[in-house]
């Protein structure tokens, strides 16, 4: 089942929408040293199949704003499990170092919609100071981590 990106994540693709030519040529980078990556890790049958990278700058917002619009809406449903969690907060930190590495970006378009994501993100969920991480994992640091880490759903569908 495909997602309708339009429906599910329509403030990144509006936000695409209004790009200027030079973030678009910058994103287009970021996109084709993360393609260089993902293939790096597949064998050379598959790596010549993708085409574009999985963690391309436009799906990790997608899947932030994705990830919201579940919280917002208490849908996150019982299949979502904690290290889905984990990797969208991860993904959600690697934005997070786009946006530092490239300033330009962070000034414009997509600094503006990160910000209102994590607003919203804050608002749909709770703060427990790392409680419910902690209960699943140790691999992550607590220092080495954003303030999301220290949130988590209103109600965890892991619980189920």
């Amino acid at each position: 089942m495909a997602v309708d990106w339009a429906d599910d994540a329509p403030a990144t693709e509006t936000a695409w929408t209004r790009l200027t030519p030079a973030e678009r040529t910058t994103i287009e980078r970021i996109d084709a040293e993360r393609l260089h990556h993902e293939r790096a890790g597949m064998s050379p049958r598959f790596a010549d199949r993708l085409l574009e990278p999985q963690y391309a700058v436009r799906n990790r917002f997608r899947l932030w704003e994705h990830l919201i619009r579940r919280l917002e809406q208490d849908s996150l449903g019982d299949g979502y499990l904690i290290d889905l969690y984990f990797n969208d907060l991860a993904s959600r930190d690697s934005l997070g170092t786009i946006m530092e590495a490239h300033p330009e970006l962070a000034a414009g378009e997509l600094g503006t919609l990160l910000t209102s994501l994590d607003r919203r993100f804050d608002a749909a969920t709770d703060f427990d100071g790392g409680t419910e991480r902690r209960r699943w994992t140790t691999r992550f640091e607590s220092e080495q981590l954003s303030p999301r880490w220290s949130r988590r759903p209103r109600t965890l569908p892991w619980e189920h």
